[in-house]
């Protein structure tokens, strides 16, 4: 027999390993990494434009994003895929197709298509300047001028630093400058006091004396070289540099606020209206009026103007048919998320607000939906600042003063319920003005109605599981009608704050009710509590129910638990771990580990069950950009997935944690990666278990190889070490799972590689 090689064995082996593995294991669970964040903003507030071969790069209020042109496919950027901020103010690219963003922070970013790789520039960032933010790049060979808030600085792109900034231009000192130009040896610079050029032939521009500035015309916002001469746009219209001295140009007085040049014309953008001024000094019309205010435009390599709008994405004038082509990112209709809830197939929902809104939308982890007057009949109002989920996955969508939205299990718009039916009486200066806060369910199934300030003191009412509609007015002599948020606890208790993170009052505003009227210290089933009662404050922003019963209390100065709601006023204390005590909570909620999120002002806090002990914390600082905010207004929780979401002014941050919430009996266990490599950056995740599950890991022969008690609730991780924490060899193992009574078994295998 042929000798064979110890490669060839090895060799052999892996394939027999695989063949064994394809016999053997179940489909591959779709799991996605623990820890990954993403991030999902509204992409149609373009501030920014830059064009590269078949390259449209737009700079929005909401990140960044690509569109190519020959197959109209969109790619974007947020802080969770590598842009320092979602604020974009300026982008530029370079002769190596590198792509310059600017913040408002001063952050500057530099992409790299070609490598998909960043670098990043912070000195303009961690300046002590008052204003910082990147307006514009102007690209100069190896120079990129980039206009700040403070004035112009270069920057060498090979070196990667600065070179110099020039701050006091002439009678101009430290500008907001909007546009920077270097043309025939000079330097232009474009502000709001004026326009400062450099003396033709200075070497040194960090000098004043330098400069020639000139107060008018002010109020200028970008620069551009058109057939040899330099042209300003202003409010007052379009100014051309001549003579050293600002020229007016005839029939273009109207404000402008970008210039776009090309061998043929120069266009200029103002409002809705374009216009374009040819070689022989034609003025005419660019198209019809566009769609929406204008921001800023760029041409391609057809000619064709492409223009950047206001709430309004991007859009190219189709000739062929006389009107503006848009197009923007699928996304949210807004930024805002003041309220996240999740339904029972996954779906997210969140609401933009309760002024200025712009409706509600969902996410069903592909394509966004969104609901506003607009694209739904029905809706009278996009001021929707309240979602909840409701019996059979409806959807309740409470609004500022129009009543609730019904949604079906679809998502498919039913109704509203307001001062008409079931007869909501609004607030007291308005009675058809009905604020619904929240709405929740009981264990019953009935639907629960919170009526914010309602004039004729019904601030709640329950439709029953026969659709009928009743009114809970709150008794005479009670001072407490603000309802906002509310939660039911397991007796049945409702427990109102008077108070949400965007919306506070000075009184005291905690209070509860139980129809079953069994609780002590209350009037007709209402009752209250205060600061005097030993919350930490007597202002309450949130309120959850752990999964142990206790009823978990927000406040403007930390936390309280009241541990026996049966008895409240007897069994109040407060959390005084130090990373809550005296934080302003906006939220709290509770995973499906009795785990509690905290959202506030500064991020996201995880404490234990008790709360006692805090288990992670994420900022954008302690997850390098990737929480899109802060400013946590709400939290919700995909328990089937293990996702966690965070709604906040700036967009919507997802995460994926351990978490899940068990199933009630085993059915068929699901574990990924299979085949599973080690070593290796991350687990095996084993899901589909139930409450407090033991899993064991066991060869083909049935030697037990590790046991561990199940780490995310309805999950559990092995990392590919047996019980002396050493790594296995390559082979088949099974994966048996098992309740706390043993009653309850479920197993799989999974292939293992050892590298």
């Amino acid at each position: 027999m042929k000798s064979q090689t110890v490669e060839e064995i090895l060799l052999r082996k892996f394939s027999v390993l695989m063949a064994l593995a394809e016999f053997f294991l179940l489909p591959h669970s779709g799991v996605a990494g623990i820890g990954d964040w993403k991030n999902y903003t509204d992409m149609k507030n373009v501030i920014a434009l830059a064009y590269s071969k078949n390259d449209i790069w737009a700079g929005t209020t909401g990140g960044l994003f690509r569109l190519t042109l020959p197959d109209s496919l969109f790619q974007k950027f947020t802080n969770s895929e590598g842009l320092t901020g979602n604020d974009v103010t300026a982008v530029g690219l370079d002769d190596s197709g590198t792509v310059w963003i600017g913040h408002t922070s001063g952050a500057i970013d530099a992409y790299s298509p070609k490598t998909d790789s960043w670098r990043y520039v912070s000195d303009i960032q961690q300046s002590t300047k008052a204003q910082k933010s990147i307006n514009a790049f102007y690209v100069a060979g190896d120079s990129l001028y980039i206009a700040s808030a403070f004035g112009v600085s270069v920057f060498s792109i090979s070196r990667f630093e600065f070179r110099d900034t020039y701050s006091n231009f002439g009678a101009m000192v430290q500008p907001n400058v909007a546009s920077v130009l270097a043309f025939g040896g000079r330097v232009f610079v474009a502000t709001s006091t004026g326009i400062a050029v450099s003396i033709a032939g200075s070497v040194n521009l960090d000098a004043p004396e330098s400069w020639i500035s000139f107060p008018s015309p002010s109020n200028s916002t970008d620069l551009a070289v058109f057939e040899g001469e330099v042209y300003a746009s202003t409010n007052n219209g379009v100014f051309v540099f001549q003579n050293n001295q600002w020229v007016a140009v005839n029939g273009l007085s109207q404000a402008a606020t970008a210039l776009v040049s090309t061998p043929a014309a120069l266009f200029i953008a103002g409002g809705t209206d374009i216009v374009s001024l040819s070689q022989n000094g034609t003025i005419s019309l660019y198209g019809t009026a566009t769609p929406s205010t204008i921001n800023c435009a760029v041409v391609d390599s057809t000619g064709t103007l492409v223009a950047g709008f206001q709430e309004g994405g991007i859009a190219h004038f189709d000739v062929q048919h006389s009107s503006w082509s848009t197009s923007a990112p699928e996304g949210p209709a807004s930024n805002f998320f003041v309220s996240v809830a999740v339904d029972d197939i996954g779906v997210v929902w969140g609401a933009s607000g309760s002024s200025y809104g712009h409706g509600f939308y969902s996410f069903d982890g592909m394509h966004w939906r969104n609901y506003n007057v607009a694209n739904i009949p029905g809706l009278i109002t996009d001021d929707y600042f309240s979602v909840s989920i409701g019996p059979n996955n409806s959807k309740w969508i409470g609004s500022w003063g129009k009543g609730v939205a019904l949604l079906d299990g679809n998502g498919n718009f039913l109704r509203l319920f307001n001062n008409v039916y079931p007869g909501f009486v609004g607030v007291d200066k308005d009675p058809a003005y009905p604020v619904i806060p929240a709405v929740r369910v009981d264990q019953s199934g009935n639907v629960w109605v919170s009526n914010f300030s309602s004039g004729d003191r019904g601030i709640l009412w329950e439709m029953s599981t026969d659709s009928t509609w009743t009114e809970y007015k709150y008794p005479l002599g009670f001072t407490y009608s603000r309802t906002l948020d509310f939660t039911i606890d397991q007796y049945g208790t409702k427990w109102f704050t008077g108070a949400l993170p965007f919306f506070v009052f000075d009184q005291p505003s905690l209070f509860f009710f139980n129809d079953a009227f069994n609780l002590d210290n209350t009037v007709s089933g209402w009752g209250t509590l205060t600061q005097q009662n030993g919350l930490t404050s007597s202002t309450v922003t949130s309120v959850a129910v752990g999964k142990d019963g206790e009823i978990w209390l927000g406040t403007t100065l930390g936390i309280t638990i009241i541990s026996d709601p049966r008895s409240p006023t007897s069994s109040i204390s407060p959390v005084y771990l130090g990373a809550v005590y005296g934080q302003f909570i906006n939220c709290i909620a509770v995973d499906p580990l009795n785990n509690k999120w905290v959202g506030t002002k500064n991020g996201v806090l995880v404490l234990s069950p008790d709360g006692t002990s805090l288990l992670q914390q994420y900022t954008v600082a302690t997850t390098d950009g990737k929480l899109v905010d802060n400013n946590v207004y709400s939290i919700a929780f995909d328990k089937k997935r293990g996702i966690a979401y965070f709604g906040t002014e700036s967009g919507l941050s997802s995460l994926e944690i351990p978490t899940t919430q068990p199933v009630e009996q085993f059915s068929t266990l699901r574990v990924g990666p299979n085949p599973f490599i080690i070593p290796g950056s991350k687990a095996v995740t084993i899901s589909g278990l139930v409450d407090n599950s033991v899993v064991k890991i066991l060869t083909l022969n049935g030697s037990l190889v590790t046991q561990f008690q199940a780490q995310g609730g309805g999950r559990a991780f092995w990392d590919g070490r047996d019980s002396d924490e050493k790594y296995v060899g390559s082979g088949i193992y099974f994966v048996v799972a098992y309740d706390a009574t043993g009653t309850q078994v479920s197993t799989a295998k999974i292939a293992v590689i050892r590298r």
